[in-house]
């Protein structure tokens, strides 16, 4: 994996987790809860480019 797709990798993911870090300090479980779901598929799609990884 290239430099920079790596770097777009990690942005995304760190502005994901930003994001539910933000609903959760707001009180806001259920939307926290799916921007955790989000996170998840994030990272599945991650392993896949990663590791080529197809379920």
């Amino acid at each position: 994996m290239s430099h920079e797709r790596q770097a777009q990798w990690t942005h995304r993911l760190e502005r994901l987790h930003a994001l539910r870090e933000r609903l959760t300090a707001a009180n806001h479980y259920d939307r926290a809860y799916k921007a955790y779901l989000t996170i998840q598929h994030v990272y599945d799609r991650w392993a896949d480019e990663m590791f080529g990884l197809h379920t």
